[in-house]
């Protein structure tokens, strides 16, 4: 698909800094997403420890707690430093208007999908082979994937189609959505947000620490934000904020991608905004080169014979 779309509520942070969240895993609102099932990971140890070269064989439980521990926690858990960004085949799903988009009160984003969405580092992908810079459609099924995962999911030398797998298959339950995902390593953000929950060290301490580390932010209120000015540096920002342990105790950290101005093709406000609004967002991105002149803006309306939205261009 090359444009898809991205619904949220109507947030005027957006309009000043067009930056779409990261969302690992175990944040995800489904449980089971991103989750690789055990009987799998069992699979993908028996290949991965057979020293017969015969393919996999079976492990037990009491083997792969004494001796494959480590190798289940990687498998279990690797695919928490990747941040999922999710968009969808359809503007027009009355669901997720409701769901996702502040019941009509909030927007729908068009985003084109090309490896120009987004800005990457020149070893983006390179160490890990799991994610992609454009994004690749989800699978449905009602089955979790377990003893009838594919073969090159367990059988290739890498483990990068096993991740893969568990990342892009979701319930039949979620079918409605049409979801398309983006999947990339936290590492290639280009904010990252603190939320301070930690007391133990004051304030007054924990900026010191920061100017100490040499680490930039801007504290807002109990926020602090990390912008990452030079993702292709080897230690950038970011990696110090990521490899900081006083960082990390302090608060959860989230994570951001900031879209190209030429990837945000179009804007469609909900049937519950009021014109008002409209209008100054309107203005607000106007004069804002984090977005394209080109932008064009939509206003929804509900349609008379149909349980549907329409939409209608806005000229000024």
């Amino acid at each position: 698909m090359k444009v898809l779309y991205k619904y949220m509520p109507l947030r005027q942070d957006f309009f000043n800094d067009p930056l779409l969240r990261l969302t690992q895993p175990y944040c995800l609102n489904d449980p089971f997403d991103s989750k690789p099932t055990k009987e799998a990971v069992r699979k993908k140890i028996a290949f991965m420890s057979d020293d017969m070269g015969e393919g996999a064989g079976f492990v037990s439980d009491e083997e792969i707690n004494l001796k494959h521990a480590d190798t289940r926690e990687y498998l279990e858990t690797e695919l928490h430093k990747f941040g999922i960004i999710s968009l969808t085949e359809n503007p027009h799903n009355l669901l997720m208007w409701s769901h996702y988009a502040d019941e009509h009160n909030g927007i729908v984003i068009a985003i084109s999908n090309s490896e120009d969405t987004f800005s990457f580092s020149k070893n983006a992908f390179k160490s890990s082979r799991i994610g992609e810079k454009k994004a690749v459609r989800v699978r449905y099924d009602n089955k979790r994937p377990s003893h009838d995962i594919p073969d090159e999911c367990i059988f290739s030398i890498y483990e990068d189609e096993f991740f893969r797998h568990f990342a892009l298959v979701k319930s039949d339950s979620w079918m409605y959505e049409k979801e398309h995902r983006f999947l990339i390593p936290t590492t290639e953000s280009d904010v990252a947000i603190l939320n301070i929950s930690n007391e133990t060290i004051s304030i007054d301490e924990f900026e010191k620490y920061l100017h100490q580390r040499k680490i930039d932010f801007i504290c807002v209120g109990s926020k602090y934000i990390f912008e990452n000015e030079n993702i292709n540096l080897p230690f950038n920002n970011l990696a110090k904020v990521l490899n900081d342990d006083v960082v990390k105790s302090m608060g959860s950290l989230l994570f951001f991608k900031r879209l190209m101005p030429s990837a945000i093709q179009s804007i469609y406000f909900g049937c519950r905004v009021s014109n008002e609004i409209i209008d100054e967002v309107i203005q607000s991105v106007r004069q804002n080169n984090r977005f394209s002149s080109n932008l064009t803006f939509y206003r929804t309306l509900e349609n008379s014979d149909r349980f549907d939205v329409d939409f209608e261009a806005i000229y000024n």
